[in-house]
């Protein structure tokens, strides 16, 4: 059986227009609702989301990031990925998700 990590969120604001997001642990179908449920201030203007300490991630993870660029599109924000693992980096090449998000040189 697999060790399951519980996914972490850690929320700062380095600044009133960013809200950067830490994500630690499995993002995954049993964890998403906790990615989805955070209360985002409507007055943001870039979403900087950290996924270097993401050590899984399934389908449902990858549809929560969409909806968080979806959710900062809405609110005329920028989302950008400022860190990433080799192996998001790889899964997002092979979902073709890294031509939507903006991901840190390797």
């Amino acid at each position: 059986m697999l060790d399951k990590k519980p996914l972490r969120i850690e929320v700062a604001t380095p600044d009133p227009m960013t809200v950067r997001l830490a994500l630690s642990g499995d993002l995954d179908y049993g964890t998403v609702s906790e990615l989805a449920a955070l209360p985002l201030a409507d007055d943001f203007r870039r979403l900087e989301i950290d996924l270097s300490g993401v050590s899984f991630i399934d389908s449902s993870g990858l549809a929560a990031l969409i909806r968080l660029y979806h959710q900062a599109e809405r609110a005329d924000a920028v989302l950008r990925v400022v860190a990433v693992t080799p192996y998001l980096r790889n899964v997002l090449r092979m979902t073709a998700l890294d031509r939507i998000f903006s991901l840190p040189p390797a």
